[in-house]
């Protein structure tokens, strides 16, 4: 430091000497001793400086090796921890025994608890006519409904049952990574307004639903790697329908078995299932029960948004039934050649993201086609009433469309062709147009409307029913029946959405139709007292809801 202090002074005394005139100017300043000692200090200042960046620089290398060793000691332990669990696995593979009678084993052999789900549907109000009595109504209310049950109209304003499902569902996870999922649903749909009700004729308490779901099974490869296994009683969990109208596009089920999600290619899977359904009992004196099954082997196929569902089916004795009232449950008499066998296809197209490839929105459409006990289009297998030469060609189709800001609209179509049906020779065509519209006003009120046209040209030529103990002859029929609604609605969550759901609604609707479908059957809601042609008011609050 000495050799630096007095090169530095030789170096000021050389410059002072070149520069007399600066060395005079700051001589009178500070001496050169004085500078000199200045420098020194300003030298010192930065030893110092130097000094303690190299002891925080040894400070950080020492937290770094420090950091380094903690990290080893914890991969030692992993490595402790993965060897001893390798070691218990191999013992217990090894004896045969469980390690942890307490612990591990119970973790292993019972299944984890994975959640318990709820869910609902429900829909409750009072429907009366201008004359303040109990009013007749219902989306299947024409004559064309009692074919098959799917000519319905607009729902809107045109409910009087009070009609409930609860699903309860319980979801299991398994340590080899496989799960289960048990569901049951409760039902019961009822007309009568009262708050408690015996009559068991006006309640009907069914188990819906009842099943098993098994997926993620770790044996499982290939196509069936991620596919669902079930068995029970349930609904096709492909179905589908229009809202709007309560019409199904497609209702299968049943009790029986199938697969779901087996994935050919990213964009190719099959659904395969296997029903049965009831059709009555033959009345067998050998046999205590001899029930009709009808028995259905459905294969759905879906590449995007393309789906082809075909099923074949067959009863064995339907055609044998000895009591020859209807199978469905109406007052129509069977014919003398009902169907064993039919089948049904079914070429749908759905769409969550665009209203008919236009416009944002969404739609589903479907084409189908039955023949003998598959002639009934919207639930495949369930009219054993059907002849053998039966065909019916069906079209349905919905959309949604937000139109603006606060307009949501919903048109629908169902049309349907059937001959050979019920007779040889009948034809029953008919077709239904329904529009739902939506104006949101707040973000808990709107505004509902909605207008139905139904036109039915009806030939059951000779096809007869039970009125009473009398038979008598249903008569062909052709004519329009139109509908319209008006319903302030309250609402939570989305009051734009038009499926949101719940809603309070109060309504007023006007129905009509041409006089000629009064004398389709006596028995028929169309010509009863007090609802005949003419024009028919209803008036009524409703609450719908689902989650």
């Amino acid at each position: 430091m000495r050799l630096t202090t007095i090169y530095a002074g030789m170096s000021c005394l050389f410059i002072g000497m070149v520069s007399p005139a600066i060395s005079f100017a700051a001589g009178n300043t500070l001496t050169i001793e004085q500078r000199l000692a200045l420098l020194e200090q300003r030298l010192n200042q930065a030893e110092n400086d130097a000094r303690q960046a190299k002891l925080r620089a040894t400070q950080a290398e020492q937290q770094t090796r420090d950091a380094d060793a903690r990290a080893r000691m914890a991969e030692n332990r992993v490595q402790q921890l993965e060897n001893r669990t390798s070691a218990v696995e191999a013992q217990t593979a090894e004896t045969g025994k469980k390690i942890d009678d307490t612990a591990l084993a119970s973790a292993r052999t019972r299944p984890a608890d994975n959640g318990f789900e709820f869910s609902g549907y429900a829909r409750s109000g009072m429907l009366i006519n201008s004359n303040g009595r109990g009013a007749r109504g219902g989306p299947g209310v024409s004559p064309a409904s009692s074919i098959g049950g799917d000519a319905h109209v607009g729902r809107l304003g045109n409910e009087k049952d009070n009609y409930v499902e609860l699903s309860f569902i319980k979801h299991l996870q398994f340590d080899d990574g496989s799960k289960a999922r048990f569901k049951t649903m409760l039902a019961d749909g009822a007309n009568n307004p009262d708050p408690w009700v015996q009559d068991n004729d006006s309640h009907h308490l069914n188990v819906r639903q009842l099943y098993v779901e098994m997926t993620d099974l770790p044996s499982f490869s290939g196509p069936v790697k991620n596919a669902t296994l079930w068995a029970g009683k349930r609904f096709d969990r492909d179905n589908f329908d229009i809202h709007f109208t309560d019409s199904d596009i497609m209702f299968l089920g049943g009790t029986g078995g199938g697969i779901n999600d087996v994935q050919w290619t990213p964009h190719f899977k099959n659904d395969f299932s296997l029903y049965a359904r009831n059709f009555g009992d033959l009345g067998s004196d050998r046999y205590n029960d001899n029930d009709v099954q009808n028995v259905m082997l459905t294969a759905n196929s879906f590449f995007d948004n393309w789906q082809l569902m075909l099923t074949g089916m067959a009863a064995q004795g339907n055609d044998e039934l000895k009591d020859n009232t209807s199978t469905t449950g109406s007052y129509a008499l069977r014919s003398d050649n009902t169907a064993q066998h039919g089948y049904y296809a079914m070429l749908a197209y759905h769409d969550k993201e665009r209203f008919y490839g236009v416009l944002p929105g969404s739609s589903e459409s479907a084409l189908q086609f039955g023949n003998g006990l598959g002639a009934e289009a919207r639930q495949p297998g369930s009219d054993g009433d059907l002849t053998r030469d039966a065909m019916s060609v069906r079209f349905a189709s919905y959309g949604i469309l937000p139109v603006s800001k606060n307009w949501e609209i919903a048109p629908s179509v169902i049309a349907q062709h059937s001959e050979d049906r019920y007779r040889s020779g009948d034809r029953y065509d008919w077709v239904t147009f329904n529009l739902r519209a939506s104006q949101a006003i707040t973000q808990n009120f709107a505004l509902l409307y909605e207008a139905s046209w139904q036109y039915m040209d009806l030939n059951p030529n000779g096809r007869t029913y039970n009125n009473d103990g009398d038979i008598d002859a249903y008569q062909a029929v052709k004519g329009d029946f139109y509908k319209l609604t008006f319903a302030p609605t309250f609402k939570v969550g989305d009051v734009f959405d038009i499926k949101a759901r719940p809603e309070i609604r109060f309504f007023v609707t006007y129905m009509n139709w041409d006089k000629e479908l009064d004398r389709y059957a006596v028995n028929d809601d169309f010509g009863s007292a007090g609802f005949t042609a003419g024009g028919n008011w209803n008036f009524g609050v409703q609450t719908e809801i689902w989650f």
